[in-house]
């Protein structure tokens, strides 16, 4: 039985300073409790500030603080943009944009306990990632609103920690498209089937119905801090280059 490929996301090629390249770059932060939060706090703008406050507790306040830090230093450093000047607004379902955005950059962010992830590209015209701990149980209750009928198959044969494994990959795959297209959760997740290309080892995502016209690329990565990253991406390019680096 084939696993799904997932790649270690120090081996992906760094991400170059001086420029944006085309592709994807995942930027990433596997943030302490030793941050200086009240410094976290103080870059970010007053909404922001505000929201961080309504947490009832204080890892979640830190979890969200820590996504929009990185979610503004990156943007910042690809738009030349201050970042207290940095508009960013939720369109439907919560998807983030640049308001008055020309320049084409698609941008996402996923964060949790301890570990924050951005994704942004030039290349791509719809971009979502979504990272869960490995330690993530899903109930067998859960994972019938969300697998697709061979989905189901495939982890009837599969037990423990392989079944586990392959669920895991299943909801942060589809998390990743569903907030690529601005739908989140309120599509039906059951809808969309992955698989594994045999000829090419590539992950794909039939969805019901079907009819995107651009190219859509689904990857796997495992960050060091024990975190499953998953990024889906469309763009007309049939080959997309990934890159990563970590927030300093």
């Amino acid at each position: 039985m084939m696993t799904l490929p997932c790649d270690p996301l120090p081996d992906l090629p760094g991400v170059r300073i001086d420029q944006m390249e085309s592709g994807v770059d995942i930027w990433w932060w596997a943030y302490s409790l030793d941050t200086d939060w009240s410094r976290i706090r103080f870059a970010l703008v007053p909404d922001e500030r505000a929201r961080a406050t309504d947490f009832h507790f204080e890892k979640d306040a830190w979890a969200f603080m820590a996504g929009r830090y990185l979610q503004r230093s990156v943007l910042s450093f690809y738009t030349g943009l201050p970042m207290a000047d940095l508009n960013i607004v939720s369109g439907l379902h919560g998807k983030p944009a640049l308001a008055g955005q020309s320049d084409g950059i698609a941008f996402n962010l996923s964060n949790t306990e301890g570990f924050a992830a951005f994704a942004i590209s030039r290349d791509a015209v719809a971009l979502g990632i979504d990272v869960e701990a490995l330690t993530t149980v899903i109930e067998p209750e859960t994972a019938s609103l969300f697998c697709s009928v061979a989905e189901s198959e495939m982890l009837s044969v599969l037990r423990g920690p392989a079944r586990q494994s392959r669920l895991l990959s299943y909801w942060t795959l589809k998390e990743s498209y569903l907030k690529a297209t601005g739908t989140g959760l309120t599509a039906a997740p059951e809808q969309l089937n992955i698989r594994l290309d045999r000829g090419t080892n590539a992950i794909l995502m039939d969805k019901t119905p079907s009819g995107d016209d651009a190219l859509w690329h689904h990857r796997l990565f495992l960050a060091p801090s024990g975190h499953l990253i998953a990024v889906s991406a469309q763009s007309q390019r049939e080959e997309l280059l990934f890159r990563q680096r970590e927030l300093d």
